[in-house]
């Protein structure tokens, strides 16, 4: 009887660490939306859109601003029609070769509060939502993907184009409800770029960590040189080596839980 009592304790302390450190493997999206700012936004998750793309989702990208006024020493094109110009044939580039649809780009003017005044502002962010409430509604997404609330680099463009994201998800406005992730760095990932300052989450709490292959990598390295009016040469292969040499193919997001059930308390 001792003997049975030992094999039973140890049977179910077995199962109770294997149902806690399991890892859940969802089944593949059939469409997957990804909504950023600006065009080269789609660079931080671009190894995961490529991946799904060929397993066989259909993968959008939706880019909330037209990028007019991503300025370069290097590339010498002015602010305003030009460099949009010069930035939709980038994004078209980029989504080439990761594999996905054509970008949506969406009419919002790139650093949506710069000159315009506050009314116009607040106008600007109406004329993102009601715009991507369409794209969303008529695509159906079963995953929408956007920045966290640290925003990548911490762009005002960023954060505010996660916000309007989550707060059409969080509406009802939505004929559905499809599940929303936060992209993120971890400290290492962010450490990385060195001078590049980006902002990043506790690994805790990035509990959807999604490998990808070297093939996916190529791909990704190949859709950063497609924005040569935003990285010099130089830049963008030091950006490719430091991604090389980073053993860690993974990207990092939160799933936001949208919880129905009610309380009456915290």
């Amino acid at each position: 009887m001792l003997k049975f009592f030992s094999l039973l304790c140890l049977t179910l302390l077995m199962s109770c660490t294997a149902e806690r450190d399991s890892v859940t493997e969802p089944q593949l999206p059939t469409t997957i939306m990804a909504v950023f700012a600006h065009p080269d936004d789609e660079t931080t998750v671009a190894p995961i859109l490529s991946k799904y793309a060929a397993e066989g989702a259909t993968v959008h990208l939706v880019i909330a601003t037209d990028g007019r006024y991503g300025v370069t020493d290097h590339a010498g094109i002015p602010a305003g029609d030009s460099l949009i110009d010069v930035r939709k044939d980038e994004l078209i580039c980029s989504c080439q070769k990761l594999g996905i649809e054509p970008p949506l780009q969406l009419t919002g003017r790139d650093m949506m509060g710069m000159e315009i005044g506050m009314d116009a502002f607040f106008g600007e962010l109406i004329g993102i939502e009601d715009q991507l409430e369409a794209v969303i509604d008529s695509i159906r997404p079963d995953v929408v993907i956007t920045f966290g609330p640290e925003g990548d680099s911490g762009h005002p463009d960023h954060r505010l184009t996660a916000a309007v994201t989550t707060e059409l998800l969080l509406s009802g406005k939505l004929s559905y409800l499809p599940e929303l992730y936060y992209f993120s760095h971890t400290k290492t990932q962010a450490a990385k770029f060195g001078d590049w300052h980006l902002n990043y989450a506790n690994e805790e709490y990035l509990t959807t960590q999604i490998p990808f292959s070297e093939t996916d990598a190529e791909r990704y390295y190949d859709a950063i040189r497609c924005h040569q009016s935003q990285f010099s040469t130089q830049q963008m292969e030091e950006w490719i080596a430091a991604e090389r040499a980073d053993e860690d193919k993974r990207i990092f997001f939160r799933k936001v839980v949208l919880a129905k059930e009610r309380q009456t308390g915290f």
